[in-house]
This record gives structure tokens, sequence and C-alpha cells, in this order.
């Protein structure tokens, strides 16, 4: 486990168990722990191990016949990035630091405190709410003079003239997500200077999925061009050590990431990835009844029968909310979960009558296969008994309706499945995705990051919108690239909607996670 420090390091746990020092250790991408490969290992290593206990971690011993393949430190890079090592003097990279920390303690007010890291701007504040900086209003912060010697240090090595500035401050163990910079607000290179300390950033290429992991070293300036600025992901995994030559841990580390802003549209032919563009995803457009059904099954119900077997594997948990609901029913309610996908919530407590539907086959196939009771229908047209349940949930499944009364009419259904004093919860996307989110990046979407909890990384300018959903298969090269209907709800607009319905009583709506959720009663 990567969690373990240098004292009680894997190597060091292991190496007593080792007939030889031919061991490989790895990291693999995106991960937070660590692989230690070995052919030569004592026959008792496992209970040797497991009796150690040592402070809490984990060390999984698997004998396999044939070696795990990971990706080391590389010499290969996307195209378009480069790293230039050294390129401060040591007096310059003490005097920055020095600089930044007095500075981040200064501006305690006006900092942003993210999730994952202290973040301060100069020249221009980059939104995370938006994604886009406003080039109407410059700080009273410039860029400070020593980042300006900075900047003509590095003359050399850049073709942009950066006038934005932001620096982050990462402890150990902090990392920050992958994420394309923002290409209609910043020219053709993103620059990074690393201070304090080395740090493995990882880069991955939406279209493929590989994962090309890059060590930048301190002192050291990155240029991110051409595919490397505008296509691959960048971002740095959460985790205390690295692997170069040797583990290595990692120290306080100060980056700084100069870019030009500029007012002009980004003309790039990464049209995936570029706000400016946005090709590739389709267009919302919907007149009449039959218009709608056939945007809904293109772009929803077939694309969850697609995706069905992919979905479900990336849903595990169930969301608390929703637990919390299931919780506050009496034991023996019958419960109807409309849309319950993957059926993770139909088997929450176990003195509950649970009965799932879905729109998609193949979701309720594994539904059943999980020994769900569970049926295929279009939430529309329900074929259930009306006054039979005691409550009723609709989970991330309203916003896949393309109109509003559509949205109504399945408020309808629910509303007749309930018995008077029967409750009801739903939930949705909403368009304001950063009320109670405190790290938001400038990425592209991901299939991980899409969960009833919502996405909680995105701006949504409109309110119809379609998600795309990378579906892998096979291999990593292998993927094919759908999009999902979604209405993301305004502030307000899901509790109007329940308060349309006649015999239910709204008993309240909240905001969680990137969220809308309503609760309420038939009367």
């Amino acid at each position: 486990s990567s969690g373990i420090n240098a004292e009680y390091g894997v190597v060091t746990l292991l190496q007593p168990h080792l007939t030889s020092e031919s061991y490989k250790l790895h990291f693999p991408p995106d991960k937070q722990f660590s692989v230690l490969i070995t052919q030569d290992v004592c026959p008792d290593i496992a209970h040797q191990i497991n009796m150690s206990r040592i402070k809490e971690n984990i060390v999984y011993c698997v004998y396999i016949n044939q070696q795990i393949s990971f990706d080391m430190i590389r010499e290969k890079k996307p195209p378009g990035l480069s790293v230039h090592c050294e390129i401060l003097p040591l007096s310059l990279e003490e005097l920055l630091i020095s600089y930044f920390l007095k500075d981040s303690m200064r501006r305690t007010s006006s900092q942003d405190q993210l999730k994952n890291r202290v973040t301060l701007h100069y020249g221009y504040k980059f939104d995370y709410k938006t994604n886009l900086v406003d080039l109407s209003a410059p700080l009273e912060d410039p860029i400070p003079d020593c980042v300006q010697n900075v900047i003509s240090l590095i003359s050399s090595h850049i073709s942009i003239k950066p006038n934005q500035l932001t620096v982050n401050i990462y402890q150990p163990g902090q990392g920050i997500p992958k994420h394309v910079d923002t290409h209609s607000i910043f020219t053709s290179e993103i620059l990074s200077v690393s201070l304090g300390s080395d740090v493995v950033m990882e880069f991955k290429n939406p279209d493929t999925g590989s994962v090309l992991p890059v060590l930048l070293p301190r002192r050291s300036l990155t240029v991110m061009a051409g595919e490397a600025r505008y296509l691959w992901h960048h971002g740095i995994t959460p985790r205390k050590t690295d692997a170069l030559q040797d583990v290595v841990e990692r120290g306080m580390r100060v980056s700084l990431t100069l870019r030009e802003c500029t007012p002009e549209p980004c003309t790039c032919k990464y049209h995936s990835q570029c706000d400016s563009r946005n090709y590739g995803k389709p267009r919302y457009e919907v007149g009449g009844a039959g218009a709608a059904a056939r945007l809904e099954q293109e772009y929803v119900s077939a694309v969850y029968e697609e995706i069905a077997g992919h979905f479900s594997g990336t849903r595990h948990s169930p969301w608390p909310g929703v637990v919390h609901f299931l919780n506050t029913l009496p034991p023996g309610s019958i419960v109807a979960d409309v849309g319950c996908g993957n059926g993770k919530y139909l088997g929450v407590r176990g003195d509950l009558w649970a009965l799932g539907n879905d729109n998609s086959y193949n979701l309720c196939t594994i539904c059943r296969d999980r020994g769900h009771e569970v049926f295929a229908c279009n939430a529309l047209n329900i074929p259930l008994r009306r006054g039979t349940c005691d409550a009723v949930i609709c989970i991330a499944m309203l916003h896949h309706l393309t109109t509003r009364e559509r949205r109504l009419t399945v408020l309808h259904n629910l509303a007749q499945l309930l018995v008077p004093g029967g409750r009801g919860l739903v939930t949705v996307w909403a368009q304001e995705q950063h009320l109670d989110l405190q790290d938001q990046e400038p990425c592209r979407p991901s299939n991980t990051d899409s969960t009833e909890q919502g996405v909680g990384r995105r701006h949504f300018q409109d309110q119809d919108v379609f998600v795309d959903w990378q579906l892998k298969s096979g291999t990593e090269e292998d993927r094919k690239l759908l999009y999902r209907y979604y209405h993301v709800f305004r502030e307000g607009e899901l509790a109007e909607l329940v308060q349309e319905v006649p015999h239910l009583q709204l008993s309240g709506v909240s905001y969680d996670k990137a969220n809308w959720c309503a609760e309420f009663t038939r009367l």
C-alpha cells in the first residue's frame, strides 16, 4: 500500500522475506496503492506479513503464473509535451516558495481553499465554478516580479506571453483531478513550474484510454503544447510516494501555472475536447411527443442497453442520502424503485419488500441475477396497481425525460403508486454543479465522475445537454464514445414540478453533491 510511510514501507516490510534483491515496485496510474513483484520469496511470506499488522495497512499476496505489466516512469511523453530540468537556480526556488507561502497567509480570505490544495491567482482569477476567466475584471494583484524573473529565464522555451498565474500549494498526499485547461480562454501553451518537490504527473488520452506517467522534477519547466495541451488530460494522483528509480516520498510542492488569456475562440482540431466548437455531440431538438420519444430511445434507452455492464461496474456504493430515506421507513414497507439501474438500492434493507423497474432490459437482467425482484418498463407507463406502495424512490432517472410534460407524467405515476401517507424521494442532476463543491477543475466528463450524486465537475451553460460515456470493449484502445441526454434542473424547478402534481405535498427540497433532491408525501 502506498499509504505506508518510509519507515514502514512495503519494501522494508518485505525485505526480510525476500531471498534476493530481484524485485520491482510499481505504482499503477490513477491508483493509490503500489505493487511489488518478485519471483524469489519465502513460502511462508503471506503468513508472516499478515501477522505483522503494521500500522493498519494491508498487503495482499497473490501468486501468479505471468508477470503483471504496469507502466513505470518512462521516457515516452504525450506529443507536444516537453520537460526542461533545472530551469531555476536553488536561490530563486527558495525565494519563490517563501513568497507564496507568506502570500497565502496574507490572503487567507481571498485564496481558494480547495479540497486537495491551496490556490492563489494573479493577473486574472480563474473561476472554478465556470472554468472561465473574466477578462473585464483583472485582479489587483498582478503577476509578482519574482515570477516575471522566471518568465525571463524560460523565455527561450515558450512562445506565449503569460498574463495569468495560478499557484497551487500541495501538501504530501494531495493531488489534482485530471483535466484539460479550457480551450476558449487560454492560448496554445500551458506552462508549469515545479518547486519544492518532485512529482509524477499522469497524462491520459481520452480517445484511447492510455496513460503516460511523467516525472516533473523540482525546479523544472513543463510546457504543454499541441496534442498534450488540447487533447490529453493531466492530473496528479493523491498519494504520498512516487516510484522513481527508488520509492521517493513527496514533499510540500508549489506549482506555478502560467497561461495567456485570450478573448479569441479556440480553432484547434481537437473538437471532442473543445468548448469553443463543441463538435461531436448531438443537438437537442424536440418537436412533439414523437420526436421526444425518439430522442429518448436513441440517447437514453439504447445507450443504457449498450453500456449496462460497464455502467453497473461503476455503480458500487449506495448513496447515503437514499439509504437514510430508506432507513426511515417502517419494517415491511412496500417500496418501488422506479429507474432502479443495477438495483443497488433494492437490497439496502432486508426487512423491506422492494420492487424495481427500469427501461433497460440488460440492467434488469443484472438486477435479476443479483436476486432482486424487478421488471422492465418505461416510467411513463408503470404496470402496477395504484395505491399499493408505502414508498417510491426515483434516483437519477427523471432528468432523462426530454420534455416538461413527460417529467410531470412520471411524477403523476409515482403519486398514483403511493398509498395515502406514502412517501417519495426523487433526485436529479443540478445545473448548479458548484454550490457545495470545493474542488472543481476545468475537466472533461468521464465515466467515473457521473454517479447519482451528480458529476460535480461540469459547467452546464444549458439545461438540455448530452453527456458522453466512453464504453470500454476489450483493450484500452478499443473504446466507443456514446452520448446520454440529460435535462439538468435549475434551483426550484424540481419543487415546482412536484407541487403541480395533485395529491402530493412537498416535504422538503435539498441540494446534495450536485443533485436536487425532493421528498414528498401522498395526501
